[in-house]
């Protein structure tokens, strides 16, 4: 009995070994007009789970862009000399029309020297809490000579004063070629956060000081910041057009007389 047993297994074996050997043929299951079998891969497929594919690209569209724009409404504080008088006006209306509160402080005379020998900022940081600067600052340096000796510490301090709030430091609008300024303060901040008025393709009508942009070039200037700083700024938020021509005035103004130095 347990010889007859021993040969039937071995039968039913070479049964299995030829039927797995011709479902696996090409030639074989071709001639008799059969599908391939996929039995061997059953039999012998192992338990490892494959991993799952990862799509790289997909997942870094949903990232944030490094310069994504921030589309909420922000807390302005525009700072610093006294173009900050010829900017503010057009800028109140842009905040207006984005929906942002905003504040402007106008230091005349200022430099970066006496903003950064004195608390002044902090304190306005401070007491309006911005979560986004505009900082406009050196019309008075232009002819400084040996401006990185003499006014580099005062644009870290500046710098050091504004934290980690988002800040465009806007260049003069200068009517003369300058001894630096603009390339010191320009190497010193993150790149896309420094506003270079002082292009060749910029162009300004100024008062009878022959220094200030008038009016008309005031706005036009302001309208080319607001649209660099949605387009091509390290800090990217809404600020689309208000009418041409409109201007505004800000939620809260201050005006700081010159130091005697």
């Amino acid at each position: 009995m347990k010889k007859s047993y021993k040969v039937l297994c071995a039968i039913l074996g070479l049964a299995l070994i030829a039927f797995i050997a011709i479902s696996q043929s090409d030639k074989i299951t071709e001639s008799l007009g059969l599908k391939k079998g996929k039995f061997n891969e059953t039999l012998f497929a192992t338990n490892k789970k494959e991993k799952p594919v990862v799509k790289t690209d997909s997942i870094k569209d949903k990232q944030p862009g490094k310069n994504e724009m921030d589309t909420t409404k922000k807390t302005i504080l525009f700072i610093g000399d006294s173009m900050v008088e010829c900017l503010f006006p057009r800028m109140s209306a842009y905040a207006k029309k984005n929906g942002h509160t905003f504040y402007a402080v106008v230091w005349y005379s200022s430099t970066t020297e006496i903003y950064g020998t004195c608390t002044t900022l902090k304190e306005r940081i401070d007491k309006f809490k911005p979560d986004y600067i505009l900082f406009s600052l050196g019309g008075n340096e232009l002819f400084i000579r040996d401006i990185k000796e003499n006014r580099q510490k005062y644009v870290d301090e500046i710098i050091r004063q504004m934290g980690d709030i988002p800040y465009i430091w806007i260049g003069p609008p200068n009517w003369k070629p300058d001894t630096g300024i603009n390339e010191m303060i320009e190497s010193s901040v993150p790149e896309g956060c420094y506003y270079n008025s002082y292009t060749p393709d910029q162009h300004y009508d100024r008062k009878k000081d022959g220094a200030h942009p008038n009016a008309a070039s005031s706005m036009l200037w302001m309208d080319r910041i607001c649209k660099w700083i949605m387009t091509k700024s390290a800090h990217r938020i809404r600020l689309d057009a208000p009418p041409a021509g409109e201007k505004g005035r800000p939620d809260e103004l201050e005006l700081i007389q010159p130091v005697n130095r």
